[in-house]
């Protein structure tokens, strides 16, 4: 599929520069002529630039997602066409991926794709946003159905800030404590050993220690900065094992603190894609067949595959969960409620809001449990620092003070 660069006599009888992939020279002047404009010159590129292109201008980012479907949904609600929203989001724009995404799904349209399809094709668009524009055109609802894609693909967002807030504040801490560490370790340190190696006195053990660690960091940084630099690496790679990420992620649903973020993260998310999807018209078996494979934690999602299954051989919601072993009484008395009167997208939508909650007061226990802790190994750090640096000072000066004394 070759990528063409071309410029092209509009319809209003100016001239634009534009580039795409083109299964043929025919296909381009095909889309041209629907759109009442006229080829002015092309020039016909391998198609390994379109990928390099591609590579250059990034994906969509959530909050562009967010933009995007709404502006669609504005546009379909005021009744006019998807062909002149996108347009107007062309000309709007200054981000070159909303750009081309907006142009790709335009040209596409033209072709006689759905927008779903569309969307899908483009590749920058979450399962979840293809699959609510797909229900809205089948259903006639397609404003609504991308505005509370929209509205979903925000939510989740405010839970993966909230999750990341609970670990950016230890992160920095302890990184900045061991940037200040090593510039002692490298900087300091072997200024003051050489000071006390002339002064030709009795070292105590947190100096002698020290200045050990300072000898072994200055002769052997290569080591120290390949190991930090395998940590991660050895920690993604391990992730990628199917038994070991099961492992990792038990632990972290488990975890005493951290893993409050965790669960409720996860479960919000559960919650609040089941109330969407149910409340579109999805039956509840597929919903969750199709968020299973999406679902992030492992060990959660070995406890929700089999709720499928379950419920195709007649169980409620409620007794498939109660199998489940994972869902706190609360999940299941509300599902229970929903089912009975009728109501479970209410009650699913009212969990998610429930664990979103949770998940924002669990990021501010998560900080405050931490901040004592850091500091306590802050202090220890530091008060370790300056007895090792400065005992044997403070020692010289009490041994000539004696000294004095004594004459």
């Amino acid at each position: 599929m070759p990528f063409i660069v071309y410029s092209c006599v509009t319809a209003d009888g100016g001239v634009d520069w534009r580039s795409g992939s083109y299964d043929t020279l025919a296909a381009l002047y095909d889309e041209l002529r629907k759109r009442g404009e006229q080829i002015d010159r092309f020039y016909e590129l391998p198609e390994a630039v379109d990928h390099l292109v591609s590579a250059m201008r990034g994906r969509l980012r959530p909050a562009q997602v967010v933009e995007f479907c709404n502006y669609l949904s504005l546009y379909v609600q005021g009744g006019l066409d998807l062909q002149t929203a996108l347009a107007d989001l062309v000309q709007g724009t200054r981000e070159s991926s909303v750009k081309y995404t907006a142009e790709q799904i335009r040209r596409d349209l033209l072709n006689g794709v759905s927008l779903s399809q569309a969307m899908e094709r483009s590749r920058q668009f979450p399962e979840v946003a293809v699959s609510m524009a797909s229900i809205g055109e089948a259903s006639g609802n397609l404003a609504q159905m991308l505005g509370d894609a929209a509205a979903y693909i925000g939510r989740i967002e405010e839970i993966k800030s909230a999750s990341l807030r609970a670990v950016i504040y230890p992160a920095f801490t302890l990184g900045m404590m061991l940037l200040t560490g090593l510039f002692w370790m490298l900087m300091v340190v072997p200024k003051l050993a050489n000071v006390y190696k002339s002064m030709d006195v009795e070292l105590p053990l947190a100096t002698r220690t020290l200045i050990s660690m300072s000898d072994f960091a200055s002769s052997g940084w290569p080591w120290l900065i390949a190991a930090a630099a395998l940590i991660p690496v050895s920690y993604s790679l391990a992730r990628r094992q199917r038994d070991l990420r099961q492992v990792f992620d038990r632990i972290a649903w488990g975890a005493p603190i951290f893993g409050n973020v965790v669960r409720n993260a996860q479960e919000a998310f559960f919650f609040q894609y089941l109330a969407l999807v149910y409340k579109a018209g999805v039956p509840i078996t597929e919903a969750i067949s199709g968020l299973i494979g999406t679902t992030q934690n492992r060990h959660f999602r070995s406890r929700i595959r089999r709720i499928p299954e379950h419920l195709r051989i007649g169980l409620s919601l409620r007794e498939a969960f109660q199998r489940c072993n994972i869902f706190s009484p609360l999940d299941i008395r509300m599902v229970a409620i929903g089912e009975q009167t009728g109501a479970l997208d209410a009650q699913l939508a009212k969990l998610s809001t429930i664990y979103m909650q949770r998940v924002q007061a669990a990021v501010e226990l998560l900080t405050k449990a931490i901040e004592p802790l850091l500091m306590l190994v802050m202090g220890v750090f530091f008060a370790f620092f300056v007895v090792a640096m400065l005992g044997p000072i403070y020692s010289l000066i009490a041994n000539m003070m004696s000294s004095m004394g004594g004459q």
